[in-house]
């Protein structure tokens, strides 16, 4: 996996494709988790102003990442490719016809670009520097040769006339395709327009490879000229649907795209904006989610920290020792005897303990005969003292199972 800015590619959708060309990656953002599709561009340019339209997945920003530039689509988290042709179809064709009407086009329709979300078909990638000269034309050829990949053309969209539009197309498929009677030649849809025209529009728009079409009626063979209709009843059959009837020649122009430069800079809010180079600034969409997302994070590690030195305070408190202190473990019960009998009870005091005990040498810890309890384990020299005998010391090194004789000199 490869990270681009804050994303990380997982998959590589574009395919054989010359090099320097666009790129279609699926990624993740690493912040949130969300799925986008990451096209990884030739050069910089702006975001593209696109129609609004459900059938239209809008790019929601762009960057540059070293000597990368790439602009980001975010999906829905349940968006999958897609794999039905005629959901694909009406897809495509609805969101071509949007492009076209706004006077755009698309230049790099692929399956790569088409993505299913809830039940209908959605197109990505739209005015993006994908190379050469973009026509409607040349969009449509490209929808129905990636409907061939996905299963086949739908047959309403078989044999449809030069010049056809997107819209005239999507028109087509939402009507049904009606069985021809038994002796009759199947609709002419060409003979029906204004101007009769070849009737396969993929063998028209270039010389590559035309779609493959399976319907029975077209391998039937033509009536002859004896038995074909007068004129006047052949113009009544199978007339074009209103939005088909008038097909515009002209050449839509290209799809607005510039090569202006592109450079990401930050708000005070965390929003990141598209500035282009030498135009006012383009105002960017609210980016509320990342923002809130870091402080978060933020908040998290600073109680980490918080609890992390609460622990390493708790554990460097210092032990004091003291005749009541509970000692941790058994080991530290040392029986202390007295040799003869001594008027008074010996009186024990620390004067030296391990690291990490408080040594008071005026205080008493315990008394002769007897068990005394030290705080922990290590050597200890005690100060024994008694009314009538000169003070001594002894020294005990803990735990021990052998009992201490204190010997008292006059």
């Amino acid at each position: 996996m490869k990270s681009i800015g804050p994303y990380v590619a997982a998959r590589d959708l574009t395919g054989d494709r010359p090099a320097g060309a666009v790129r279609t990656l699926r990624a993740t953002d690493r912040l949130t988790g969300i799925p986008v599709l990451l096209h990884v561009l030739p050069h910089a340019v702006p975001l593209p102003e696109l129609p609004q339209d459900p059938a239209l997945l809008l790019p929601s920003e762009g960057g540059i990442d070293g000597d990368t530039a790439y602009v980001v689509t975010e999906l829905p988290p349940h968006a999958l490719p897609a794999t039905d042709p005629v959901l694909a179809a009406r897809g495509g064709l609805a969101a071509l016809a949007a492009l076209h009407g706004a006077g755009l086009t698309h230049g790099g329709v692929d399956a790569a670009q088409l993505w299913s979300v809830d039940g209908r078909v959605a197109l990505a990638g739209a005015g993006l520097p994908w190379g050469g000269e973009a026509t409607p034309a040349g969009d449509l050829r490209d929808l129905l040769r990636t409907l061939e990949t996905l299963g086949g053309v739908p047959p309403a969209l078989r044999d449809v006339p030069d010049g056809a539009t997107a819209r005239d197309l999507l028109a087509r498929l939402d009507v049904p395709v009606q069985e021809p009677e038994k002796g009759r030649a199947a609709p002419d849809w060409a003979a029906a327009s204004a101007s009769p025209l070849p009737t396969s529009l993929v063998a028209i728009a270039s010389s590559a490879e035309p779609v493959r079409t399976d319907s029975a009626d077209e391998q039937a063979p033509a009536p002859q000229a004896s038995e074909a209709e007068p004129p006047s009843k052949a113009a009544e059959v199978a007339p074009l649907p209103p939005t088909a009837r008038s097909i515009p020649t002209e050449r839509v122009p290209a799809r607005r795209v510039a090569g202006d430069p592109v450079r990401i800079t930050w708000d005070a809010n965390g929003t990141r904006r598209v500035i282009k180079s030498g135009r006012d600034e383009v105002p960017r969409r609210p980016g509320w989610r990342r923002p809130v997302l870091t402080l978060f994070l933020l908040l998290l590690i600073v109680l980490l920290l918080f609890a992390g030195w609460r622990a390493w305070r708790s554990s460097t408190v210092p032990v004091s020792a003291s005749a009541s202190q509970t000692p941790s473990a058994a080991c530290c019960d040392v029986r202390f005897t007295v040799q003869g009998t001594p008027a008074a009870p010996v009186r024990l005091s620390l004067v030296s303990a391990p690291a990490g005990v408080k040594v008071d040498p005026d205080r008493v810890v315990g008394q002769a005969p007897g068990t005394v309890r030290l705080p922990q384990p290590g050597t200890y020299t005690l100060r024994v003292a008694a009314e009538g005998y000169t003070p001594g010391m002894v020294t005990v090194k803990v735990p021990s199972a052998v009992p201490v004789q204190i010997t008292l000199t006059p």
